[in-house]
């Protein structure tokens, strides 16, 4: 159970020093009031009382943040963060399963279909923490969803569009996923996989390290990793001075000019394949670095490789850099500490990709 998305240890914590200040300031008063007559009392309990003033401020910023403040982190390391998640994504999440198998668990605002009614097109959206709608408030803003209202209006019951994104998934995870939902007979009539450039991390020998390398940054100390407000200053503070970080983009700019970037064609290939077996088409959408947008784009040339193998290779590709770089000014990012797409850059997307569509 959770209050404005906060643990129920966290809430019982706070009641606890809450109730803590409380009776420490009653306790200081009194010493106070018995104590005029004794100086040293009197300067052991203003003393007290100046203490009690500095941690009921900081206490109650711990509450204005911890209560009021709703914002995301690019690596959702922060309890802000985490937060967020509980408040509005984890609500929003459900599971399907089919016979014995492995449940799927995805967020949106309607149930995934087990059954596509005759006559319908389905159309389903695959991809990263892009696609499941990190630091969107809403299921119903993101550009899967958007796409799914557009139709739904121009064709009444023509169209059933669903979203088995996940933050953190690659093409290994869509593959997998997708060869559950083909075997529990579900007709996929087309698949639309949201490509983030960083998904060819995945197929370095070195994957999963970086990360590891910043989850070793969580704090031990109580205050910073219990609390909201000081654990946001501390990831902050940390970040900003963390290599891996600082030095991210560069490593997946890199990855597209080795071995990486064979393998994640190959592996294109082998979903090309998968969806073409199973009647269905495989489309893919490239998203950019949204933070990066700005003057000169830096990752032109990976656009530029997937877009040419994909049409070598027969896959229908949507670019959306020049969708979206038009539109840099206008702010298309969750936050400045949260690079993910925002709702503006998600109805931009819609209407690209609705366009796009066969249908």
């Amino acid at each position: 159970m959770t209050v404005f998305g906060l643990t129920s240890e966290y809430v019982i914590g706070m009641a606890a020093w809450c109730l803590g200040l409380a009776l420490a300031v009653r306790m200081l008063l009194m010493i106070r009031r018995s104590g005029r007559e004794k100086n040293g009392r009197m300067t052991l309990a203003n003393a007290g009382l100046s203490l009690w003033l500095l941690l009921t401020v900081f206490t109650l910023t711990e509450l204005g943040f911890a209560i009021g403040y709703d914002r995301t982190d690019s690596f959702s390391m922060s309890n802000v963060s985490r937060k967020w998640y509980r408040k509005y994504a984890g609500r929003e999440e459900k599971w399907v399963q089919w016979g014995s198998g492995e449940a799927i668990a995805y967020r949106d605002d309607r149930p995934f279909p087990k059954v596509i009614p005759d006559g319908a097109k389905h159309i389903s959206f695959l991809g990263d923490s892009f696609t499941y709608g990190h630091g969107i408030n809403y299921s119903a803003d993101r550009f899967s969803n958007l796409v799914g209202s557009q139709l739904a209006a121009e064709s009444p019951g023509g169209f059933v569009v669903t979203n088995l994104s996940r933050p953190g998934a690659d093409l290994f995870w869509g593959e997998a996923w997708l060869k559950v939902v083909f075997e529990a007979g579900v007709r996929v009539d087309v698949v639309v996989f949201a490509l983030n450039l960083n998904d060819i991390e995945s197929f370095h020998s070195d994957f999963g390290t970086q990360f590891s390398k910043i989850e070793r940054t969580r704090p031990d100390f109580f205050l910073f990793r219990d609390s909201y407000f000081f654990n946001l200053i501390y990831f902050r503070l940390r970040q900003a001075r963390l290599p891996q970080l600082q030095k991210y983009y560069d490593f997946v700019r890199e990855y597209y000019s080795g071995e990486p970037w064979v393998a994640m064609q190959a592996k294109l290939r082998d979903l090309k394949k998968l969806c073409s077996d199973n009647g269905c088409e495989f489309r893919i959408v490239i998203f950019p670095f949204l933070h990066d947008l700005d003057g000169d784009y830096s990752f032109g040339h990976a656009h530029a490789k997937i877009g040419d193998f994909c049409r070598g290779a027969e896959i229908p590709v949507l670019d959306l850099l020049p969708v979206l770089q038009p539109h840099a000014q206008e702010g298309l990012v969750v936050s400045p500490f949260d690079a993910h797409p925002n709702e503006r850059a998600n109805r931009y997307a819609a209407e690209a990709i609705r366009d796009w569509l066969p249908y």
